[in-house]
Formats: C-alpha cells, sequence, structure tokens
C-alpha cells in the first residue's frame, strides 16, 4: 500500500477584508519562496495571484525569510519571525525552516494580490447569525 501525502492547507490573508483563514486544500505542492508571486491557477484557483508569506513544517517548525534553501537550521535570534523576547535583550537559539517550499510543508500562508472571478470566502448561514 502506498502512502499518500496528506494536502497542504493554504491560509490566505486579504487585506480588504481583514484576516482570513481558510481551510483550502490542493494536492499538488506550490513552487517557490518567501516573498514570490504565484498564480492561482497553480492551486485551482484560476485569476487569483498571491504572495507567498511563510508557513510551517509536518513537526510545526516555522518558516524564515533570511535562511535560504530547503533547509532547517538552528539560529540565535533576538526578534522578528519565529520569536518575541520576553525581555529587552534577551535571545534565544531555535530550529527554524529556509524560505524554500518543499514537500514537508504543512501549512503555507499567502497574501491575496489579485482576484479572481470566484469567492474564497464566504460564510454560511450558520455563522452569519
Amino acid at each position: 500500500m502506498e502512502y499518500v501525502e496528506p494536502p497542504h492547507p493554504l491560509v490566505t490573508r486579504d487585506d480588504i477584508s481583514g484576516y482570513v483563514v481558510s481551510a483550502m486544500s490542493h494536492t499538488q505542492s506550490v513552487p517557490g519562496r518567501i516573498g514570490e508571486e504565484i498564480d492561482g491557477g497553480l492551486i485551482g484557483l484560476p485569476g487569483y495571484s498571491f504572495k507567498i508569506t511563510g508557513g510551517s513544517d509536518t513537526s510545526g517548525i516555522p518558516m524564515r525569510f533570511d535562511v535560504h534553501g530547503p533547509v532547517k537550521r538552528k539560529i540565535l535570534l533576538s526578534k522578528g519571525p519565529c520569536y518575541t523576547p520576553k525581555k529587552k535583550g534577551m535571545k534565544k537559539r531555535k530550529v527554524v525552516r529556509g524560505n524554500e517550499i518543499t514537500d514537508d510543508m504543512k501549512q503555507i500562508n499567502m497574501l491575496v494580490l489579485k482576484y479572481g472571478r470566484t469567492k474564497l470566502f464566504e460564510k454560511s448561514k450558520d455563522e452569519e447569525s
């Protein structure tokens, strides 16, 4: 029996209506790295354009924009993504993923740049009440 990798959930943010989390998923891997724009047709949303803003792998390790390649690195952090210091001047060594998307990614965060004809997020009647 062949193992089938579960689809990646895509978390998309819409600056017009605020931060929105979507439970969309797809079976193909998303090509690219943090900061790149991708066409929505690659993930089944023709007409849309997205910007990759981050993500995390199957272990929950977050991606970081300044670590290059599809690697895991243990780096010293003082601020920024992946770490919030509790006291001023505090630093911590943490494991982070590189900025390139691989098959190990469990979640991919994206920003909507251009809209297509279909709606991404629709509220059901239960959510509106």
